[in-house]
């Protein structure tokens, strides 16, 4: 590893540690994470059950946070759910550092009743996050646009949208909205998610990983890690004309900010 990317601040702000690929690794995955710098992970859930073992998960390793929410698809698949969840994040809410992974997502649009499902849901969702003051983490998949004219109704101050992959446009209006965007590995050989990047203002900026989903390049059939943080880290480095270092601790101060972690 370079020499600048050692003993620096990284952060992954979006990654599914209860995933079966990480279950029988998960010690060593955290254990090398933390010897290669990672200060914060914040470990996102997608309905009722990966709600609860990202609590477990919070609780067994200091440098985990939970977030807890209900995902597009769960809103779609498992909507009957939704009372459940609701009940699990008021019950926990001293713990989580966010509600999320919530939004909107039109590839699992699941035609008209889908669609009501997922915006009843994601409405659900931005309300606790009002009523408790937690950001939002948030999935906007082909739905960017929806998702920020929602916010924009519920004058949500606090949100962030991870990996985002959609129309330039609206990314711009995001960023005017004052939201926080991150990236994953895939703007290491993605020229679109690089063009991206570029686009937003530093202290917008966070990383992550979506692990375990996996990616190209240079991680082309490996096991994404939140060591792999480190990998944006250096590219948006580049992107942005930034000392690693510097950018570093811009990423991690911008986690602290939005999250409210001390």
């Amino acid at each position: 590893m370079e020499y600048w990317l050692m003993n620096m601040k990284l952060v992954d702000s979006h990654i599914h540690l209860y995933s079966a690929e990480y279950l029988d690794k998960l010690d060593d995955i955290i254990r090398e994470a933390i010897k290669e710098g990672v200060e914060t992970i914040l470990c996102v859930a997608e309905d009722y059950e990966t709600g609860e073992a990202t609590l477990e998960l919070s609780r067994k390793y200091d440098v985990v946070y939970p977030a807890l929410g209900m995902h597009p698809w769960t809103a779609i698949n498992n909507y009957g759910d939704l009372d459940k969840v609701v009940r699990q994040i008021e019950e926990n809410i001293g713990e989580i550092i966010a509600i999320g992974e919530v939004g909107l997502d039109k590839k699992y649009e699941s035609g008209e009743k889908g669609w009501a499902r997922q915006l009843n849901v994601f409405r659900k969702m931005i309300e606790l996050a009002e009523k408790y003051n937690k950001p939002l983490n948030i999935h906007s998949r082909r739905a960017a646009k929806d998702v920020l004219e929602i916010l924009r109704i519920y004058k949500v101050e606090k949100a962030h949208f991870h990996w985002f992959t959609d129309d330039e446009n609206i990314l711009r209006e995001i960023i005017t909205e004052g939201y926080y965007v991150s990236f994953t590995p895939s703007i290491t050989y993605s020229k679109r998610m690089q063009r991206m990047a570029k686009q937003v203002p530093i202290s917008q900026i966070l990383t992550e990983t979506d692990g375990p989903v996996s990616f190209y390049g240079i991680l082309k059939g490996k096991l994404t890690k939140p060591i792999h943080t480190k990998l944006v880290l250096q590219k948006l480095s580049e992107i942005h004309g930034y000392p690693p270092d510097e950018m570093a601790e811009i990423i991690y101060n911008n986690f602290k900010n939005l999250y409210g972690i001390k």
